[in-house]
Order: C-alpha cells, then structure tokens, then sequence
C-alpha cells in the first residue's frame, strides 16, 4: 500500500522537477529526499503511538475534535487529487494526450467505484503483483542508465531564494502516502511499531535511493532542453515537452533502452498508477465513515450497500474526483492542488502528537517533531498564497465539511421548520431508526449454550431455509445451534469506533436472529447467537468454529456469479481449505 502511493510520486514528480528548475534539479530532489527521510521518521513515532489508527483525524483527535476534523478534510482533499492526479498520469503514460487524459481518468474512477462497490479483497494482490513489477522494470532501468551516468550536466541554481523556494515547493506532493501506511495500523501485524518502520524504512529507503539517481539521469538525456520549461509560454509546449513533464520514466527508458521496452513499462507504470487510485477511492471511504461514525457527517454515510461498502461516501468520492478533473484535468495544474491537502494533514497530525502528553514519546522526538511540523507549515502557508486555486480547492472542501456537519448537529431542531421537506430531508441527518421486530431478539424460553453438548455453527446473511436446515440438524443430533452474523465492513481501515456497532442497530440482521430464536423454541434447542464486524468472513468463522470447537460448520452456497466470486474472494473455499481436521463442513445448496 505505501509502495503503490509513495513510490508512483516518482512517476511524475521527477518530470514535475524538470519542468520548474530544469538542470538544478537533482538539487531540489535531494532536499525532497532529506525532508522524506525527516517525515518517514516522524511517521514511525505516529505510527507507535496510534496502533488503532494513526492518521491524522485519529491521532488530531486525541488532541482536540475541531482540530482532527480540519485534518480530516484536508486528508479527504488530499485523497481527491491523488486520485484525480493518478488515473490523469495513469493515461498519459498509457499514450493519452494531455486533452484526453482526463477523460479517460473520469471513466476510470468511475470503473474502480464499480469494483469498490462490491468491496474486493484481491485488490491488494494485484497491487502487490504490479507493485513488484515495477520494481523489476526499475531496476532493468537503472541498470541500462549506469553506463551513461554523469554529474556533469547537473548545474547550480543560482535563480533568487524566492524562485527556488517556489521551484521546491512544486516537488512537495512527494510526500504523498506516508499517510495512508498510519491509517493502516489497525490492522498492521502485530508489533505495530516494528512492522511500520520495516515498512516505512524499505520503501523509503528505495524511493530515496532511486530518486536520487534518476534526476540526475535525466540531466543527462539527449533529448533534454537546457531551459527551465516552466518559463515557456504553455502555448509553446511540444509534444515532448509535456512527455516529460508528465511522463519522464517512460522518456528515461525510451532513451536508454528502448522504445519498445518504454511501451511495456509505460503499461506497467499505468497500472500501479491506478492501483494508486483504488487505494485513494477506498480511503476516501474510509475517512467519511469513520466521521459518520462520530457523527460528524450525515448517518447516511455509515449506511452499508449488501456488499458491507458504505455506498454514499464512495458516490461522493466519485463525484467530486469527476468535478475536479472536469475543471482542471492537467498533471501541473493538479499538482497544484495535490500540495496543499496532504501538506496540511501531515502538518496536523505531526504537531497535534508533539503536543500530546497522553502519548509516549521522548523530549528528543518532540522537539524533532515540533521542527518538521513548523517547516512544513511554512511550506503550507507559501502554497496557500502563491497557489490561489489550491486554496480555493482546499477552501471548498473544509467549507462542505463544516456545512454538512453543521446540518448534523442543527437538523433536529430545525425539523419543525421545514415540516415539507422534513420526512424526505431530514431523516438523512438523524441517526437511523431501530429495526423493527427488536423485541424479538429476546432469549426468553430459548435453551441457554450447553458447552456439554455437540455444536453446530450456521453462517448465514438471511437465508431462511439455511437456518431450518441447520436448526433440524442440531435437533437430530442433540446439538448446540450457533447462529453467526458477520456484518462485512469493507473500508481500507476501520475507525477506533467501529465497536459501537450493535446487532440491534443492524436491519439486516435483527430479522436472522429473531427467526433463529423462533426455531430455537419450536425445537426446543440451545442457541447461542453470535454477531461480529469484520474485513473478512471466512477468518471469523473460522475463528469461532476453532474458539468453541465445533462439530460441524453449515454454510449456503452464494448464488452470486463468477466475476463477484473472483472480486471478493469464495469464502466456502477459504473455510474448507483452513477448517480444523476434526471439524466437518456441511454445504447446503
């Protein structure tokens, strides 16, 4: 997951160097490279500190809500353009011009909105799979640059501080990803602290190392122009020009390899690139569901679709990434934008834990803290003013933020006001009303769990004929009757707050465990219902079949097709291929 976002801002990052400062850029990437290694390190204290969540609407809301709510919004802002930025790039490496690459881009948001709906599990697989084939092409790359490696092109800036600053401060979206690896700790391999600074470490070490060495392979280009192309009329732009703006890996291999070879690793470029997009839809996601969860948001966008993705914050994710590319489709225009969302939430989360007492951290890592977060608020304030349209972007979307959680806290009250719009409005900023048939749920007169007797565990989503199946074999064999329910939340990560959600709250599955309770009682046999959150249904039901030791596992064959099986994984086959030896598996079709 870090590879695929930190590691693809080479892909456009290196051109975007070239085009403001041109043979001085290597110079303006190894201070990018410094001040990466600085946040890396800075990340894995966050990620130490914060094994539930370590981003920044986590981490800032230890400190203070108003102040993890800002974060929130600049990280969403930050999620928008990098997936706008990368499904753009994603095409101009595919051969788009810089005209239609944003069409393209908006049909492919659009199509990985599609597979997010029904919340895939193989999507990391792939990731990982292009991720290790750019690795490859990398390094054939670099091994082909050797030869014609040389320092002499590389020139000194000497343009005024202020243009140089400026120049560096166009590379910063560099930095973009280190904060989705925080985020993942929740659901990191236990020790969190160890296994997020192998990870952070790794990738930066590669992205540095390569970074490095790629700008100053292409100072030394045939093709490259001694001029700054920054200070060229955008009417004067080859063809060329934009190729290596937008696309300079694939200009370094076309040069140094081959052109053939260019085309092959342009595809797998493209790839990762919409990896990276995948990965910012599902955060994005993730975000507005974790701030629905605390009731900052609307309650409609902790509402799940039958696949466990809640459906409203993917819609808005799409659109606004739609809204966006229609208005400014360009790499350097969206790069523009990209800066100031993630420079922002980094800036929040690194000072909100260096003024954190709850937290562990030494006097030494605060005052490190302190000073990355300080310049990097520099860097925050010099895009604000001198990139009107990113913050009037940034602007917008803390704007519509506060609008709607403004609409959250005030709707109630302002319900006997509107009484005409108040059934159809109004119920999407109320919290969701209780199932009917609640009451139900009682245990009175069911036969409590008898650990003396066999066991049968059922799994079921609300398949009648399923759960009399399952209630007649437990009868026949004088058996207990599990009944689980998994509610399949598929988000990147899981909010703190995830455990607040009840089975009396769920709609889906008040109406499973009232009719278990009813067959319970017609034959007159103990039950135990069990309701759980979980990423993924076969490691919960294989987690209770072991937990309890049961007999038998009866599970309903999915009437979905081949492409949902190959989406989201078989979870029928998952179970049979982990379930304990002395534990049979019961399919009923």
């Amino acid at each position: 997951m870090l590879f695929g976002d930190w590691g693809t801002s080479r892909l456009y990052v290196l051109g975007l160097a070239f085009f403001y400062s041109g043979m001085s850029s290597p110079y303006h990437i190894l201070a990018m490279c410094l001040l990466l290694v600085a946040v890396g390190w800075a990340y894995t204290v966050v990620c130490r500190c914060f094994h539930d969540g370590g981003g920044v609407y986590s981490s800032a809301k230890a400190t203070h809500q108003q102040v993890a709510l800002l974060g929130a919004y600049l990280l969403f802002a930050d999620y928008v353009i990098t997936a706008a930025l990368s499904a753009v790039d994603a095409f101009r490496y595919f051969g788009a011009s810089t005209h239609t690459a944003p069409y393209w881009a908006i049909g492919a948001i659009v199509v990985v909105a599609g597979i997010n709906f029904i919340g895939p599990r193989k999507a990391g697989t792939f990731a990982s799979y292009i991720a290790m084939a750019m690795f490859v092409v990398i390094l054939i790359i670099a091994v082909f640059s050797i030869k014609g490696f040389s320092l002499s092109n590389v020139m000194a800036d000497r343009r005024p501080t202020g243009i140089q600053w400026t120049s560096f401060v166009h590379i910063i979206l560099a930095l973009s990803g280190v904060e989705a690896i925080a985020n993942m700790t929740g659901i990191m391999v236990e020790p969190v602290r160890r296994t997020a600074k192998k990870a952070i470490w790794f990738v930066l070490l590669e992205v540095v190392v390569f970074n490095m060495f790629f700008a100053v392979v292409m100072t030394g280009l045939s093709s490259a122009p001694n001029e700054i192309l920054a200070t060229k009329d955008a009417a004067a732009l080859t063809t060329h020009d934009t190729d290596m703006r937008d696309t300079m890996m694939k200009v370094i291999a076309a040069e140094v390899v081959h052109p053939k070879f260019a085309a092959i690793a342009a595809v797998i470029f493209g790839l990762l690139l919409l990896s990276a997009v995948n990965t910012a839809v599902a955060d994005m996601i993730s975000v507005q569901y974790a701030m629905a969860r605390d009731a900052e948001l609307p309650s409609g966008f902790v509402k799940l679709n039958a696949f466990g993705v809640p459906w409203m914050g993917l819609v808005t994710a799409v659109v606004i990434c739609t809204i966006v590319l229609l208005f400014e489709g360009d790499v350097d225009k969206l790069a523009h934008l990209y800066a100031i969302g993630v420079v922002g939430a980094i800036t929040l989360n690194l000072s909100s834990t260096c003024i954190n007492r709850k937290v562990d951290v030494h006097l030494w890592e605060r005052v490190g803290l302190g000073i990355i977060a300080a310049f990097l608020f520099v860097v925050e304030i010099t895009i604000a003013v001198q990139k009107h349209d990113a913050t009037i972007f940034a602007g917008s979307v803390i704007l519509g933020g506060y609008i709607l959680r403004f609409l959250v806290k005030k709707a109630p009250a302002m319900k006997p006001y509107i009484p005409m719009v108040a059934e159809t409005v109004g119920a999407w900023f109320e919290a969701p009303p209780l199932p009917e048939g609640t009451s139900a749920l009682s245990m009175e007169g069911v036969r409590p769990f008898d650990p003396a007797l066999p066991k049968i565990l059922v799994s079921t989503r609300g398949n009648p004929e399923l759960l009399r199946f399952a209630a007649e074999e437990a009868d026949a064999r004088g058996s207990n009757l599990l009944v689980l329910f998994v509610r399949d939340l598929r988000l990147a990560y899981g909010p703190p707050t995830i455990g607040k959600i009840r089975m009396e709250d769920d709609a889906d599955a008040v109406p499973i465990f009232s009719h278990a309770n009813e067959l319970a009682r017609e034959f007159k046999i103990p039950l135990m219902p069990i309701y759980c959150v979980a990423r993924s249904p076969a490691e919960m039901i294989l987690d209770f079949a072991g937990t309890y030791a049961v007999d038998y596992v009866i599970m309903g064959v999915t009437r979905r097709g081949t492409v949902f099986r190959a989406l989201r994984g078989d979870v029928i086959a998952e179970v049979a291929a982990n379930l304990p030896h002395e534990t049979k598996l019961l399919i009923h079709a």
